[in-house]
């Protein structure tokens, strides 16, 4: 790689991390290229980058950013996870670490704070987004369906 193709590409990871929540690096040593392009798929739609990169040209991209306390993970060849839904993307780690053994995850930052393996696996077990509002909606909705229940069964009762 020449060094111009170099400054661009520490310059797109620049700006990706930029808009990121989220940063998780995990270890492919092992994964054929079937299970590394069938866990892209999996990551396609929840990362803005997925990418086997260089981890000198990786810790370059994240120096001076909030995510370079990452770059210690950083030893062996790694893949880089950069997410603005870290939250699903803990989850699709964690699941597919559990089918491939060959997977490591090393860690990763989201929002202020440093995680290793365990706290990503925690993370993964949370509820997503979408079932905190579900859960949300169903306990305002609750006392209104049972007020109308009981409205309904008491008029049924005078007539």
């Amino acid at each position: 790689m020449r060094r111009e193709e170099k400054s661009d590409l520490i310059s797109a990871l620049q700006s990706s991390l930029k808009e990121a929540d989220g940063v998780f690096v995990i270890e492919n040593h092992g994964l054929t290229v079937k299970e590394m392009e069938a866990l892209r798929n999996e990551l396609r739609d929840k990362v803005s980058l997925f990418k086997v990169v260089k981890n000198r040209l990786m810790k370059l991209a994240l120096k001076d950013t909030d995510f370079e306390p990452v770059s210690e993970l950083m030893k062996r060849p790694t893949a880089v996870a950069v997410t603005t839904d870290a939250l699903a993307v803990t989850k699709v780690l964690a699941k597919f670490a559990e089918e491939h053994q060959n997977l490591t995850i090393l860690g990763g930052k989201m929002d202020a704070e440093l995680l290793d393996v365990n706290g990503v696996m925690q993370l993964s077990k949370l509820p997503s987004l979408l079932e905190i509002r579900g859960t949300i909606a169903r306990i305002l909705i609750e006392p209104a369906s049972r007020l109308a229940r009981v409205s309904a069964e008491y008029g049924k009762k005078q007539d």
